[in-house]
């Protein structure tokens, strides 16, 4: 894939559509096979076969039988005919023609009987040519339509975009964005940040990274026509006012809010309370002309005696402990809109806090900074479309939830970048999509991995397969015998006196029997079982080898988590194909037409049909 020539392709992602990244569309995905089956050749009709079958089986009997059927009836009818006929010329004449005839028949029916095969064959062989002639006719038309098919394909894929512009979902007010590179924040800025400048219009960003991360982000904006405005803190301090505009009461609750921002539960309620009651006694008398310049003069007028900025500070006699641990944490604000900037608002404002520095003044100067924003969402006249915070990692959960809150009350764009996700970020992050980048330490992985959610799969997990048989034969033979005999002496009476009788008897009883049994008996068994197991959805090690401009994009679509690879790197913009609007719906694709209703191709390919 060549690049497109533009003279000035970064101004190309100022355009309107927000884009977190691209998405990568294989086009091949949405070809459609062609469906319709290739014709195959009609066979032969079987019944030419079984003529073919039969007349060469019976071909030798036949040529028999007709030979031997004219011959006798040659024959037969030669010699009687002639017998009969010996008295007419005329009559033996027609005998013999007849004679003849039967010959010649018998010839005739040996001759077909022989050829029969041939025929047959010849037969078979006309079908199969006309068959193949059938075949070659539909597979051409086939061919035809299957190219014409896979064509309309081609040009539906060729119009399909190759990366597809990734956006929030729609409701979505807040981003989320975790771990990733430097590099890899400054390509977020620089493709996210051009979109919502083109689609929301001005755009506010602070970056507590020391790094100056917006400077392609304000290039493109320059190039584009948008003014912009940047703020290097604490450098600018003096040009930029956090305090202008704001109330006594707003501004001792921000004061405060920096001071503790960072303890424990808000530090010490009873400090905190004495330290605000102190400030709120301040401002009171400092007002209306209240600055950073006469806050800090007071605080040290306090600790140093009777002082001249007002009297009646000499009558709140604080702890000097406290007002000079109150004079410690502002003093390095004491320059704070000295000599304020008259610059019109830009489309563009990015608040950069620089490297080094004391880590006491970086900590207040980003608390105040954002209680500053927090106050001007709130009284803007003209609100921000977009607000961007680099580095929130260690900005207090409970500021980002009214940040958040403020945002999406008023349509504003929230996007947050959290370098690492520690304790501090998990209760943070969730309240809109994230974004996961490179997360190198295996701990943050997992805890990522685990925001993501896990899935039930299910997988094989054994597989049983037994194959038995059981066979019995028994035999059993019995005989037996048995014989009795017996008898009887005795005298009875009679007329002729006493006669002696004798008896015998005799018995004989003989058994046998056969008993034979056959069982026989098949067992066999194939189980599979599987088993429901916990997985990650992305695992750990997947976002520890991310690659520098790539992310994972977690959506919550109403269904569950989706999740999406994108990519962010601002040179995809040169790549032919690439949609840049998220608004923008794919090519809608071409049915795959059933084989039972193809339409056919165009005439010129029709024609070739015949």
């Amino acid at each position: 894939m060549s690049p497109v020539p533009d003279p000035n392709p970064l101004s190309r992602l100022a355009t309107v559509g927000e884009r977190l990244g691209w998405i990568f569309n294989d086009p091949d995905q949405h070809r459609q096979r062609f469906t319709e089956p290739p014709p195959q050749p009609a066979p032969v009709d079987p019944e030419l076969g079984e003529r073919l079958t039969r007349a060469q089986r019976g071909m030798v009997r036949r040529i028999l039988v007709s030979l031997g059927a004219g011959l006798g009836l040659t024959v037969l009818i030669g010699c009687c005919g002639g017998f009969l006929t010996r008295d007419s010329d005329n009559a033996r004449t027609l005998v013999f023609f007849l004679a003849g005839i039967c010959f010649l028949g018998g010839v005739a029916g040996a001759i077909l009987a022989g050829i029969m095969p041939s025929l047959a064959r010849r037969s078979i062989e006309e079908a199969s040519e006309k068959s193949q002639a059938a075949y070659a006719l539909e597979h051409a038309s086939w061919d035809s339509r299957r190219q014409w098919h896979d064509q309309q394909q081609q040009n539906l894929v060729d119009a399909l975009p190759e990366w597809l512009a990734a956006t929030p979902s729609p409701g979505t007010r807040r981003v989320d964005i975790v771990g990733g590179t430097l590099y890899g924040w400054e390509a977020v800025l620089t493709v996210f940040g051009g979109s919502l400048l083109a689609t929301r219009g001005s755009l506010v960003l602070a970056d507590f990274t020391g790094e100056a991360l917006s400077g392609e982000l304000m290039d493109l904006a320059s190039a584009t026509g948008r003014s912009v405005r940047e703020v290097v803190l604490p450098a600018q301090l003096a040009e930029f006012d956090l305090v202008a505009g704001l109330e006594p009461a707003e501004l001792v609750d921000g004061l405060v809010e920096a001071m503790y921002g960072d303890a424990p539960d808000g530090g010490n309620r009873a400090e905190r309370s004495q330290d605000a009651l102190l400030l709120n006694q301040i401002a009171s008398i400092l007002a209306p002309d209240l600055t950073m310049a006469r806050f800090t003069a007071a605080l040290r007028a306090l600790s140093s005696g009777p002082n001249s900025i007002d009297p009646r500070l000499d009558a709140l006699r604080p702890e000097e402990a406290r007002v000079r641990r109150i004079e410690a944490f502002l003093h390095p604000l004491e320059a704070m809109g000295s000599a304020p900037a008259t610059t019109a608002p830009a489309d563009l404002t990015c608040l950069v806090a620089e490297a080094g520095g004391g880590r006491a003044q970086h900590e207040l100067l980003k608390d105040l900074l954002v209680q500053w924003l927090g106050h001007q969402l709130r009284r803007t006249t003209n609100p921000i479309g977009s607000l961007v915070l680099l580095g929130a990692d260690e900005i207090d959960h409970r500021a980002i939830e009214r940040l958040s809150t403020l945002c999406e009350r008023r349509g504003i764009r929230l996007v947050l970048f959290f370098q690492h996700l520690r304790a501090e970020s998990l209760r943070t992050i969730g309240g809109g999509e994230v974004a996961l980048m490179r997360l190198g330490n295996h701990q943050e992985a997992a805890q990522a991995a685990e925001f993501v959610g896990r899935g039930h799969k299910f997988v094989l997990s054994r597989l049983t397969r037994s194959l038995g048989g059981e066979e019995t034969h028994t035999v059993a033979d019995m005989t037996g015998e048995s014989e009795t005999k017996g008898g009887t002496k005795g005298e009875r009476a009679s007329r002729h006196g006493l006669r002696r009788y004798t008896s015998t008897n005799w018995s004989k009883t003989r058994n046998w029997s056969r008993t034979e049994s056959t069982a026989d008996a098949t067992n066999w068994s194939n189980a599979t079982s599987t088993e429901r197991v916990y997985e990650y959805t992305v695992e750990p090690r997947v976002l520890q080898d991310l690659p520098e401009y790539a992310m994972v994009l977690v959506k919550n679509e109403g269904t569950g988590a989706v999740v999406q690879a994108v990519e962010v790197d601002p040179a995809i913009v040169t790549l032919p194909r690439v949609q840049m609007s998220p608004g923008q719906s794919h090519t809608p694709e071409l049915p795959a037409p059933a084989w039972g209703s193809i339409t056919d191709p165009p005439e010129r390919d029709r024609s070739s049909r015949g």
